[in-house]
């Protein structure tokens, strides 16, 4: 039997390891490319949390911002209303304690009756003087508090529009913090953040929420609002109404003899001057041959004016700056948020193409006014977004890109 003999019998031995270092080689890349796949997937996941939660955040900030301008708006004019309903309380009192006064003198001498009356007019007396004093400090007090609220209104208006800014005296940082709680090297709506993929496009987006967020509220006063804040007013008089609007009066009719008590408070509200002016008196009227006469028999007159010379009511207030139908319903706060790719400088180390530097994502919420259908009055016929109502809600929205 023959054999066969190789004639390079050393050659045949480690040629597998050529391959073997390839196949290594090919599954060590594999591995990287799976690594870096895995890790970009993640980090685009954390990613787009960060943004969804900063635009969300953001625009509950602002919401909140929103209803605080209408809680304002409605404490403000409560307090402007409460002068009013002071004043008329304070010329009424003057007519009654006039009319007890005078009542006094004819019923002195009547035995049971006299000193009853002296009482009671001794006591209104007390009433009436204890109410002069202290309506000042309430006028004065109401006044000063609408003046520290408007003063909150301006700084709140600031602050909002200050949510998507990144620098600047605008800045609230807000949606930066919230974003740098999933991953310390986020950041959201930087200006270099421009030049990432889709940057230019996105920046459009935030861009234009910016501006609209600008134009969204405006300060007004009585000079300036074409008599919506006086509107309002009338609006909430509440309880009060029977005493502002109403004559607070009353009449008896007896053939040539009439005693009718008259009684009305006068609101104004302009640019030159806000007053209350109340009036009450109490006329006596007699039918002679030549006709009725007329005399009066008691009266009470009070303004605002008179407990504080340089009332105001309501300094300023901020409303939409187109409000009704022809305003923008909703809001929108855009958050276009970025962070470094980790596996970057392994990969050129690896001597491989790392792509992207940074990961983006741009996420979008949407603020809204909503009127709840539970605990609530619906509005007859809608009701349009306003500064008046705090029913300023959030949700997340789709991008326009």
């Amino acid at each position: 039997m023959r054999k066969c003999i190789s004639i390079f019998p050393g050659y045949q031995k480690g040629q597998a390891l050529i391959l073997g270092v390839f196949l290594v080689m090919a599954t060590a890349m594999t591995a990287v490319l799976m690594y870096n796949t895995g890790q970009t997937t993640s980090e685009k996941s954390r990613l787009v949390n960060a943004a969804d939660a900063a635009a969300y955040s953001g625009a509950i900030y602002v919401a909140r911002n929103l209803n605080f301008l209408a809680y304002s708006n409605r404490a403000m004019i409560a307090n402007h209303v409460a002068i009013g309903h002071m004043v008329s309380y304070v010329s009424w009192l003057r007519y009654v304690q006039e009319s007890i006064d005078k009542l006094d003198n004819y019923t002195r001498f009547v035995p049971y009756v006299g000193p009853a009356v002296a009482a009671v007019n001794k006591v209104l007396t007390w009433v009436k003087q204890g109410t002069e004093k202290i309506a000042p400090v309430i006028t004065y007090g109401a006044d000063y508090l609408n003046k520290l609220m408007y003063g909150a209104q301006v700084a709140s208006q600031w602050s909002m529009n200050g949510v998507m800014s990144v620098g600047g005296p605008l800045n609230v940082k807000i949606m930066d913090k919230v974003a740098k709680s999933y991953h310390p090297s986020i950041r959201v709506n930087n200006k270099s953040d421009v030049h990432t993929t889709g940057g230019k496009i996105a920046a459009v987006q935030v861009v234009t929420d910016i501006a609209k967020m600008l134009q969204y509220v405006k300060g007004y006063n009585a000079k300036n609002d074409k008599g919506r804040l006086k509107k309002m007013v009338t609006d909430s008089y509440g309880i009060s109404r029977p005493w502002i609007t109403g004559n607070r009066g009353w009449g008896v009719n007896l053939f040539v003899v009439k005693l009718n008590k008259y009684g009305s408070t006068k609101h104004t509200m302009s640019g030159k001057k806000t007053n209350w002016e109340a009036s009450d008196q109490l006329v006596y009227r007699w039918w002679t041959p030549k006709g009725w006469k007329s005399s009066t028999v008691a009266s009470g007159k009070a303004s605002a004016r008179e407990f504080m010379k340089g009332y105001k009511g309501v300094t300023g207030y901020y409303d939409l700056r187109k409000p009704g139908k022809d305003s923008d319903q909703t809001l929108k706060v855009s958050a276009l948020a970025t962070m470094p790719v980790s596996t970057t400088r392994f990969m050129q180390l690896m001597g491989m193409k790392p792509g992207a530097q940074r990961l983006a994502a741009l996420s979008r919420a949407e603020i809204f006014h909503n009127r709840p259908e539970k605990g609530f009055l619906k509005a007859g016929n809608g009701e349009y977004a306003n500064l008046y109502n705090p029913f300023w809600q959030v949700r997340l929205t789709s991008n326009d890109i």
